[in-house]
């Protein structure tokens, strides 16, 4: 990636670069945007392969817009609604959606929740321009240092009411609230053709069986799953014995 402006992490001054592929990112930390990046970009974690040349794409998660640029650099023509629950990161998301001219993507500033439009509480870095806003959550528990977040009231709303046709791909990283959101979705699930979720293990979820319920979801809903530790392939009987780690589960029909 070529820097093009930046300076110290100042609201007023946020830093730009141009990506490989000429998509151009408008963000706060560093070390963030090269992680996501190379996840995205350099591993493909959200790849996928569509039957059609205007895929309709759910992400949710959306954060500054990597995945946007992603998807937009595999089908140009793909028509994308974006879930972002952070004020502050969401006029990010539009800022690179608006400066990469990019056609077809309509950006939500909300979470995404079993209860709908009730509100929901956010848990963001105590400092702003340093925190990695990659790890808001609105699970209060999901982290070993929430001491270091606060939270802050956001609009949420179900990711059912905008299922009502065809999803080519729904990309899940909500920090914790994936297995709220699929379970959410019932019978909606079935016009999803192909899924890449985020699961964080922790204490909480590992006692009550979260990653099993969403596994049992997926396989009863017909589709056929992977799971990835540090990007190699599991079985869930090969899972780590930590109690904190990262998974991605790729589903597809």
């Amino acid at each position: 990636m070529t820097k093009q402006s930046g300076s110290d992490l100042v609201p007023s001054e946020l830093k730009t670069q141009t990506l490989p592929n000429g998509y151009k990112v408008t963000y706060r930390n560093d070390c963030e945007l090269e992680v996501i990046y190379d996840d995205i970009f350099r591993k493909n974690v959200y790849f996928f392969e569509a039957n059609t040349s205007e895929p309709f794409i759910i992400d949710c998660g959306g954060h500054i817009g990597l995945a946007v640029l992603y998807f937009k650099s595999l089908y140009p023509r793909a028509r994308i609604l974006s879930f972002e629950p952070n004020p502050e990161t969401f006029a990010l998301l539009q800022k690179n959606i608006s400066e990469n001219d990019l056609r077809g993507v309509e950006a939500l500033n909300m979470a995404l929740t079993r209860d709908g439009n009730e509100g929901a509480i956010l848990y963001v870095g105590e400092n702003f321009l340093r925190a990695w806003d990659s790890t808001d959550t609105i699970e209060p528990n999901l982290w070993v240092n929430m001491q270091e977040y606060r939270g802050i009231p956001v609009q949420s709303t179900r990711l059912s009411s905008y299922i009502n046709k065809r999803v080519d791909f729904l990309k899940l990283d909500i920090e914790g609230a994936e297995v709220a959101v699929v379970d959410e979705l019932n019978g909606k699930i079935s016009a999803v053709a192909a899924l890449t979720l985020e699961y964080h293990q922790n204490p909480t979820n590992l006692a009550q069986g979260k990653l099993q319920k969403i596994i049992e979801k997926l396989s009863q809903s017909g589709f056929r799953y992977e799971i990835f530790h540090e990007a190699e392939p599991v079985d869930l009987h090969q899972l780590p014995n930590d109690s904190v780690y990262q998974l991605i589960v790729r589903a597809t029909r």
